[in-house]
């Protein structure tokens, strides 16, 4: 059908060029020019299309693209400046050509395509409204579940069958795929019942066809929206943009009303005109009326044999037929629909060499009396060979051989109508085979089977069936208690069957069961295999039970579970004690210690699984192991004769400083191998660092009692001499003091009195101080001082000491002010035995005093140009009662008393001698902050 339209007025004319000059001009944009950058010419832009959709898109008469949706695509074409190309196929293989990638777009439903790669415009370029065609006497909106039970016919890949599919519906096995004209011709013919299709095309066709008797309902499927849909967004983007432009400028109306609204489509040229129009359309009319009929009545006896042939190729391919044709002329056997002959056929003596040698003779015979028209027909049950001679392949043939006679009623060909039985020989070769094994099956006297009907009642069993069912005991009236048992006892209500099996299953049921009937003298451990047998329709016939006694296979399985279980808790108790070993070994500082001769290896463990430390044996030994430790360690390791464990204390070295670190009690067992050859060592390592340290300490403390002792025993000895001397002084000059009036000797007998007196108060002090430090710290009392006053007086109480000639005493007092907050008290004691040291080795030269502030503290020093202090003492020099020289008076006390106050302080205390006859520079330093004020 096809309708044309010629819109002449001058003012559809101006309404048009306007509409394209406001809606053209702006789409010649940057878009524009890379779509056609993209497309020309060589490159159309490609749209497939069903070619039976009418009034949509369908091949018309001339077998060219036509419909609405064909009309507004090329406009829109058209306005974008893009080359575009149909491609008209059935459409369900549309949408796979589409979906492959060989079309650029594709005017479908949205629901198919909503995800990526595809895109979708936004305009809906047509509704389609979605109908049931069915019988006349058929009223009412059809729902879906109806279709379902009655079975509806769909179009290949429409919109209404892919919602059923993608639905909710779960069985779509009512569903029939047909071609409209098929489907309307079998509802017409009561083949079917139903049709789903959209209202236009239906309504379309039904025209087409000039079908009558069928209506249209309604059906509870969506309306589907058709929108362009492709892969390329630029190009949807700019026909969406095109296509609102000709919808706002009524373009898009007017090429739909050609299609769905004739009526609306008005002219309005003058009647002249129309006249001269009307008279040569008639004109033309006429002519071409007769050219479609003729036209029409070769494509519908065309079409109609074509649909007609598909039918039978049709059936042909379900049935499996292959179709040959004899020409008896040119002697030449030929496919009509099959594949079995070689392309160029072959003579009737090359395909009767094919046939069975069996069955030639017969063939020829046959063959004979069709080609002479003696016979018109025969039948043909042949084996055929498709492979080689060397190599057959025999396929199974059965069917017709009919001739066809030419015009002078002489056969000229002959037609073999021929089905491959091959397949269903076999099938009924396994069959009958799997009968077979089925019964020699049944005769397994360890096998014990039974088959029950389709409702579940007993049918028949075997000999182990009836022995495992109490069927043959010894007690004849049990016997017959056990049958009349079983043949009264439905499959189904067997207790553990109930739940398990149904009716309608038809899956293999395999169960495990303890059968235990007392009443009939069964108790046994049983292993079912139900398999339910299908009949040809498909539905359950029989059930065949197989059943195996498993009571021995059952205890034993009872006596393993009980020995696993057993198993599991002894690896409970053994995972339980590894737990605790690992504990102690984690917190007893013990590793355990395996050692391989052959694998030069040693390994420390602290857990029974991984080594947390793996050495080769040799560096370990010269690496790890103290020097006077290696030789012992290296013996015990690679003897090979003493089987008796041993045991050892080593010394390990730190990495980092190559000084002893940890040591380690080692006990070491032979390993011996399976002749007895000793091949390695294992053992406790336990690192008992801390109690050597301990034990290392104690010895030094007793080393240091002892030397205490000593050292106090020679100080009581020193005291008692360095007092006598000041006393012997004082009692003696005292008494000649008597006797002696005013003179010169007098007053020196007093001052040496009075320095004899100094000297014994120094010794006493000397004496308290060290009473102190052994009975607490010494204690510090810092208070502000102004230190350069206080600096000046201790300095004048201290030059009066340095009295012997030659020895000059230095003071250095840099600052004008100098506050400060300290122990003066304690500081005039450091000094005081600084300078009494270097007076007591000093006899010419200086005696230097001084000090200065820095790194945030007081800095004082006492430097002499005495006899020095050799380097071996000046380690010691500030312990307690060490003496340079035992001659000289003094307690030994004075520098660690010194030492005491420093630390005290918080600060520091040292000497700097450069050795014998050298001199000496004794400093402390005591934190403090200076205050200008």
């Amino acid at each position: 059908m096809s309708i044309q339209h010629k819109d002449t007025s001058n003012a559809k004319v101006v309404k048009w060029l306007l509409s394209f000059l406001f809606f053209a001009l702006p789409s010649l944009s940057l878009t524009a020019q890379q779509l056609t950058d993209k497309y020309d010419k060589e490159h159309p832009v490609v749209i497939v299309c069903d070619w039976d959709k009418p009034p949509y898109e369908y091949l018309n008469d001339k077998g060219q693209p036509t419909g609405s949706n064909i009309d507004v695509m090329q406009a829109v074409m058209k306005q974008l400046g893009l080359p575009c190309r149909f491609v008209m196929k059935e459409w369900s293989i549309a949408l796979k050509t589409f979906e492959r990638g060989n079309a650029d777009l594709i005017l479908a439903n949205a629901r198919r395509y909503h995800r990526a790669p595809y895109v979708i415009s936004e305009n809906i370029i047509n509704y389609n409204r979605i109908r049931v065609a069915m019988h006349s006497d058929s009223v009412g909106m059809i729902p879906m579940r109806k279709l379902e039970q009655e079975g509806a016919v769909f179009k290949p890949g429409d919109y209404s069958a892919y919602y059923f599919i993608d639905g909710d519906t779960i069985n779509t096995s009512f569903m029939e795929f047909q071609t409209p004209k098929v489907a309307l011709m079998g509802l017409i013919n009561g083949d079917y019942k139903y049709y789903i299709w959209g209202e236009e095309p239906l309504k379309w066709k039904i025209k087409e066809l000039n079908l009558e008797g069928i209506t249209l309902n309604d059906v509870s499927i969506p309306i589907s929206e058709i929108h362009v849909v492709g892969r390329d967004r630029q190009l949807i983007e700019s026909i969406d943009d095109q296509y609102s432009r000709l919808k706002q400028s009524g373009e898009i109306e007017n090429l739909q009303n050609r299609w769905f609204h004739p009526e609306r489509v008005q002219g309005e040229t003058s009647p002249v005109v129309i006249y001269i129009i009307l008279a040569i359309l008639l004109l033309a009319a006429i002519f071409y009326l007769f050219n479609r009929l003729a036209k029409a009545h070769v494509r519908s006896v065309t079409r109609n044999s074509s649909e007609l042939n598909e039918m039978m190729y049709k059936a042909l391919h379900m049935g499996n037929f292959n179709v040959m044709e004899y020409d008896i002329a040119n002697d030449r056997m030929t496919n009509r629909y099959g594949h079995i002959l070689p392309e160029d056929g072959l003579t009737l003596k090359e395909f009767t060499e094919r046939i069975h040698p069996d069955q030639q003779q017969e063939f020829s015979q046959k063959m004979g009396l069709l080609m002479v028209g003696r016979e018109r027909r025969f039948e043909l049950n042949k084996r055929w060979n498709t492979g080689t001679l060397s190599a057959p392949k025999w396929l199974n043939f059965q069917g017709h051989a009919i001739s066809e006679l030419d015009n002078n009623g002489r056969p000229a060909y002959i037609v073999n109508a021929i089905h491959d039985v091959t397949h269903e020989m076999e099938e009924d070769k396994a069959g009958r085979e799997l009968v077979k094994k089925y019964d020699c099956l049944a005769n397994l006297s360890f096998v014990a089977m039974s088959f029950y009907d389709r409702n579940g009642w007993l049918i028949d069993l075997n000999d182990s069936m009836k022995e495992l069912c109490g069927f043959n005991s010894e007690d004849e009236s049990s016997s017959t208690d056990a049958e009349r048992y079983w043949r009264s006892l439905n499959m189904f209500d067997i207790p553990l069957f109930r739940n398990a099996l149904s009716t309608d299953a038809r899956d293999n049921l395999i169960v495990c069961q303890h059968m235990y009937y007392p009443e009939i003298g069964v108790n046994r451990y049983i292993e079912f295999h139900v398999l339910p047998l299908v009949n040809a329709d498909g539905e359950i016939a029989n059930y065949f039970d197989s059943t195996i006694e498993i009571t021995e296979e059952h205890d034993r399985d009872q006596e393993l579970h009980q020995i696993i279980r057993e198993e599991k808790k002894t690896r409970d108790r053994i995972e339980q004690q590894k737990v605790h070993l690992n504990y102690l070994l984690h917190n007893s500082e013990r590793y355990l210690m395996r050692s391989s001769i052959k694998d030069n290896s040693i390994a420390f463990y602290r857990s029974l699984d991984t080594p947390e430390y793996v050495h080769e044996l040799d560096s370990f030994i010269n690496v790890m192991v103290a020097e006077q430790d290696r030789a012992t360690f290296r013996q015990l390791l690679y003897d090979t004769t003493t089987d008796v464990p041993q045991r050892c204390i080593i010394h390990l070295i730190k990495h980092s400083d190559n000084q002893l670190g940890t040591v380690f009690d080692i006990t070491l067992n032979p390993v011996k191998d399976a002749d007895g050859n000793i091949i390695g060592h294992e053992g406790i390592s336990s690192d008992i660092t801390p109690l050597h340290t301990a034990r290392q300490h104690l010895q030094d403390e007793i080393l240091l009692a002892k030397d205490s002792v000593r050292l106090k025993s020679g100080f009581m000895a020193s005291m008692t001499h360095e007092l006598r001397t000041p006393l012997n002084a004082i009692v003696g000059f005292t008494g000649v003091l008597e006797s002696l009036g005013e003179s010169d000797e007098r007053t020196e007998f007093v001052r040496i009195i009075r320095n004899s007196s100094d000297m014994l108060q120094r010794l006493i002090n000397d004496i308290i101080e060290a009473s102190s430090l052994t009975d607490g710290p010494t204690t510090i009392q810092p208070a502000d001082v102004n230190f350069v006053a206080a600096f000046e007086d201790i300095c004048l109480t201290l030059q009066q000491r340095v009295q012997a000639s030659g020895l000059t005493f230095i003071k250095e007092n840099p600052y004008n002010t100098f506050r400060t907050t300290v122990d003066i008290g304690r500081i005039q004691q450091v000094l005081t035995n600084f300078v009494t040291n270097a007076v007591k080795f000093t006899k010419e030269g200086h005696i230097r005093l001084g000090y200065r502030y820095e790194q945030h503290g007081l800095y004082l020093y006492c430097e002499d140009t005495g006899i020095g202090i050799p380097k071996d003492k000046q380690e010691h020099i500030f312990d307690r009662f060490v003496k340079l020289d035992e001659f000289t008076q003094g307690t030994g006390m004075g520098l660690a008393i010194c030492k005491s106050i420093a630390e005290r302080c918080q600060g520091k205390i040292g000497l700097i001698s450069e050795g014998i006859g050298k001199g000496c520079t004794f400093w402390t330093w005591i934190p403090c902050e200076r205050r200008l004020s």
